[in-house]
């Protein structure tokens, strides 16, 4: 799996306040009950054992194991102003309106 982050996204990171041993941290989160839904979190966190990182345009960032199981193909994190963050693989866009989460203080 490799990772590729657009020069717009990196200018977008660039702009959030990282604390100290703070990443930025791509989770997913599986809910569901008749059907299953995975939805991404996005966030300034601290990086936790089990995480990936994986590092492009000067920028890393860390994907949880559920992420990488459940992409498992490239992924490209781009930005759009006005509309977020961009989860895109070569088969499909996994989020829109992605938003930075401030999780570590």
């Amino acid at each position: 799996m490799n990772v590729t982050i657009t020069d717009a996204a990196v200018q977008k990171f660039r702009s959030y306040v990282v604390p100290e041993d703070a990443v930025y941290r791509l989770s997913t989160i599986f809910s569901g009950g008749c059907s299953y839904v995975y939805n991404f979190d996005l966030a300034v966190d601290f990086p936790k054992e089990e995480d990936t990182p994986f590092e492009d345009n000067g920028l890393t960032i860390y994907l949880d194991p559920l992420t990488i199981k459940h992409i498992n193909e490239d992924l490209t994190f781009d930005y759009v102003q006005g509309k977020g963050f961009r989860l895109i693989g070569p088969s499909e866009i996994y989020s829109f309106h992605l938003e930075v989460k401030q999780k570590a203080k």
